[in-house]
């Protein structure tokens, strides 16, 4: 897909973008579907599809821009860019109609459902996080410890090291119910949490003997 991507930033052959679009609107269609859900509980068919043709204007725009910007990272890292687009894009179409709309009914998104279940990292963040065990460590301290983090805070805190949503946007989310400022408040409160938690335990490791098997 990396390939693809590249080859399509200056490519205008109809077999390229016929199969890089194959590729893209599932990527597009499950994220627009999602971001749908916890803006509006649920969107329709037709909903998706103007999503999509949002994310592909999107990629398209200013020369291919985005495309032609791109640098490869690891393994079909498009598709994590990909998905950060497609849900930026997304986020600015329930905006739009929220804000259309003023005062329309808002719909309460269970916090568990908040909690991105699949692996949407960006390059920027692979190379911050790009240990799965890490992650699994870090879910299960926040996990274990509702006293110390929330599961909203666990939420907003996966929303933004994992699915690339910006402080604004996940303070646009209707259950989040927090400013941008509150946001980013919860991200520096966790962050220096679990540094100090895996802090202490890389300490311990350190200080522990090492034992003669023989």
């Amino acid at each position: 897909m990396n390939r693809l991507a590249k080859a399509c930033a200056y490519s205008d052959k109809t077999e390229d973008w016929e199969e890089f679009v194959r590729r893209c609107v599932p990527v597009v269609s499950l994220v627009a579907a999602r971001v749908g859900r916890l803006w509006t509980g649920g969107v329709t068919a037709a909903v998706v599809d103007d999503i999509v043709q949002e994310v592909f204007l999107k990629l398209c725009e200013r020369q291919r821009r985005i495309l032609r910007d791109f640098v490869p990272r690891a393994d079909d890292s498009f598709l994590g860019l990909l998905r950060i687009v497609s849900t930026s894009v997304a986020n600015d179409h329930f905006r739009r109609q929220s804000c259309a709309k003023r005062g329309g009914r808002t719909i309460t998104v269970p916090l568990d459902e908040l909690l991105p279940l699949t692996n949407l990292i960006s390059p920027q963040n692979s190379e911050k996080l790009h240990n799965t065990m890490l992650y699994s460590e870090m879910d299960e301290r926040m996990r274990v410890n509702p006293n110390i983090v929330t599961a909203r805070d666990r939420a907003i805190f996966w929303l933004y090291y994992r699915q690339g949503l910006t402080a604004e946007e996940i303070a646009d989310l209707p259950a989040v119910k927090l400013s941008a400022k509150g946001v980013e408040s919860v991200l520096r409160r966790v962050g220096r949490w679990l540094s100090s938690q895996l802090g202490q335990d890389s300490k311990e490791a350190d200080a522990k003997p090492i034992s003669d098997s023989g």
